[in-house]
Formats: C-alpha cells, structure tokens, sequence
C-alpha cells in the first residue's frame, strides 16, 4: 500500500494514526526496545530520528514485554535488514522471538528459541558455511530456579528457524561475544568470562569455529568477570586484538567493580594483562570512536562501581595502550546504551540513552550526547519512557545495506 492511499483510509476513518506511524519506514533510525521502566518490563520501544534529534511519539510496540534480551540486524535471506530481537526476561526467562521490519515499521512473532534464555550474546557468524546465521550463546534460565546454560543455538535466516548449535565447554551468562577480525583464528567468536550460578564468575574462554560448528577452549583470563565489555582495537600497535575491560568477580564480600583489563591477541592466541582503568566499573558500555581527534580510540563510559552508578568516563588510547580521564556525563547510569549515530547532524557522535542511576530502583528517561570532536556531552532529548536493561540498534540505512548492528 502507498503512503498516499493509508492517509486517505486515515482520513476516511478507518485507520487509527499509530496504525498508519506504523507505515513510515524507519532506516537510519536507532532501535531501542524493551527493557525495565518505573512499572515493570516493557514491550514499549522508541525510534531516535537522527535528522531530528528526536524520539518518535507513537512507535509500535513489541508483542512480549522483555529485558535482558539481544538484538541482532539480519544481513541475509528474506528478512535482511530487520532485526532479531529473542528471549530476554519478564516474569519468566522468555523463549519467545519477534522480527522488527524498519520498512513496515513493524513488529512480527518470531521463530521460538529451543531454550528459554535471558543474559545470553546473539553474534551474526561472519565467515564459513554458517555465515550470516546469528549464534545465540549461553544465558540464564530462571524459569526452573536460576539455571545457567552451556546450550547454543542458531538463527537460520533463510529458513527463519532456530537450530540447536554445539554445547559450549561452560555455562555462562553476562558473558561477551565478539567477532575475531585478524590473525590464524579470524572469524570465530571469542566469548569470554560470565557468571555460572554453581561456580561463580568464569576465568574461562571460548572460541567458537564457524567452519566446524564447535567450540574449543580459550585462552584463560587473568581475573574472572562478568558483566565487563569487549571490544576489537581498531588502530595502532594493537590493532585487531580484543580490549576486555571491568566487569564483577563475584566477590560478594568486597562488592568492587573491577579496574583491571585483558588484551585477546588473535596472532599468539593469549590473554595479556591491559592497561588498568582510572575507575572500576561494570555493566558499563564500549564504544569505538568514529571521528574528530579521537577517532579509533573506544570510549569508556559509567557503568557500577562499588558506591553506586558512575558519571565518570574515560578513552582507551590505543597507540600509548592507556586510559585517560574522559568528560563526565550529565547522569550517572548503568545498564545504559551507547550507539554512534551514523547519519543526520549528529552523526558520528554517541547517543547514550537510560540506565539506572540508583541501584535496583530509579530508571532513566534521559538521554545525552558524546560529541568526539569537542570530546564533551551534551543533554540529548528525553525518551518516551524510562528504561534500563534494554537493547539499541542502529537500523540499516536502506533496504539494500543491512549493517551488523547492535549494542546492550
């Protein structure tokens, strides 16, 4: 239907206005979805316009309520350029799926996971005959108590189906999954440490191989965590190797967030020692610089220390291997999102977007804006809702580029 004939059925009374908001389509927007708001859980998303600077006012609506969800772009197959969105927790560990078409601004009930799973990693596999399928790794069952998984599984996006993947050597969730992009083991994902509810937090690593459909065992860590991010160094001497920063060791009696960090070294296949953060911090966010001075350098920004949400940030400087003391944010949050915006006047700077900013109790509508050239944030405009725990992915910017996209 063309937008021409839904406004003269709006007009004659036959469709409601968020039914034909419904039909714009949203490509180059920033998709945040689902997450925990002042009420509970929320099926509610927002659509942040980079041309405007602004959140749509009547977006549609997921079909389940979820937080501690994934959300992956698919880049193939006949729903290339929609996003997966799968498990994630409301009452219960969700097993549930649904599709979200920036075409039809839309969403639509998708394939059923085999396993119900929340805090798990969703990675689209770049390389071998499973290329373009997304792997589903790990995460927490809490239907049957609080059960941590070792199972996997695959999205199919030719056949828009989940098939059961390899088991993992350790069940984990909070874990990260990232890409290898250089060296002999390019194209696997490293997935490094997480919580086990038996054992605690994990030293452990994985590699998953594309080509064989199986896990081998990693290098380890030198200090267990979960809750910490992953990011591939973009530039200087460092440059293709995997910067693990922060996160919890599980340590109940000091309750610190961790300062220390690990560098993955795809060539020699080793965990080294990184450089030590100037704050310990978890469920905090990474994010690579795109432009102005600081390009390739990743940004480090609030998360949870041991006394509470974090304003503070800092810059990995990746050709001295260092941190340095970045501008604060206008709010402390954690569990917040960060995405580059990749068009509009804004583009190339970070929407930082909710979080908690009180343990366990307020949630945050505020959003803000890392500016890389000014290296300062500004106040960004409010969400429609309050939310923490939920996803943000920046939407393909046409039908044609569906771009691997997504952050937590």
């Amino acid at each position: 239907m063309s937008l021409a004939a839904a406004v003269a059925i709006l007009m004659a009374g036959n469709l409601r206005p968020s039914q034909a908001a419904a039909l714009a389509p949203t490509y180059g927007q920033i998709l945040i979805a689902g997450g925990y708001g002042v009420s509970g859980d929320l099926s509610s998303v927002e659509l942040y316009a980079p041309g405007s600077d602004s959140f749509a006012t009547t977006p549609p609506a997921m079909n389940a309520a979820r937080e501690y969800h994934t959300a992956a772009v698919i880049t193939l197959g006949p729903n290339a350029g929609k996003v997966l969105l799968a498990g994630g927790l409301s009452d219960r560990t969700l097993a549930s799926t649904e599709l979200y078409d920036p075409a039809a601004n839309t969403f639509a009930v998708g394939p059923k996971l085999n396993a119900a799973r929340d805090h798990h990693t969703a990675t689209v596999i770049s390389s071998g005959p499973n290329a373009g399928k997304i792997l589903l790794a790990g995460g927490e069952d809490r239907n049957y108590g609080m059960i941590s998984l070792a199972s996997t599984e695959l999205y199919d996006p030719v056949a828009n189906k989940f098939l059961v993947g390899p088991t993992m050597n350790d069940a984990r969730y909070a874990h990260t999954a990232i890409v290898i992009a250089s060296g002999p083991n390019a194209g696997r994902i490293l997935l490094a440490g997480g919580d086990n509810t038996a054992y605690g937090a994990l030293i452990s690593t994985e590699l998953y191989d594309p080509a064989s459909n199986k896990f081998a065992v990693g290098p380890k860590m030198n200090a267990a965590r979960f809750g910490h991010t992953a990011m591939v160094i973009a530039t200087g001497p460092n440059a293709g190797k995997i910067l693990l920063a922060g996160g919890f060791d599980g340590n109940e009696y000091s309750n610190d967030s961790l300062s220390s960090t690990e560098i993955y070294d795809p060539a020699a296949g080793k965990i080294v020692i990184g450089p030590t953060l100037n704050a310990g911090r978890r469920f905090h966010t990474a994010t690579e610089i795109a432009s102005g001075p600081n390009a390739g350098k990743i940004l480090i920004a609030g998360g949870l220390s041991n006394r509470g949400p974090l304003a503070s940030t800092e810059i990995y400087d990746p050709t001295a291997n260092k941190f340095v003391v970045g501008p604060n944010m206008n709010f402390a949050r954690d569990h917040h999102t960060a995405t580059t915006i990749a068009s509009g006047p804004n583009a190339g700077k970070i929407l930082m977007a909710g979080g908690d900013d009180i343990i366990g109790d307020t949630k945050l509508i505020s959003t803000e804006l890392y500016d890389p050239v000014a290296n300062k944030f500004t106040p960004g405009h409010p969400m429609n809702a309050a939310r923490a725990f939920d996803t943000a992915t920046q939407l393909p910017p046409s039908p044609s580029r569906a771009t691997i996209a997504g952050s937590r």
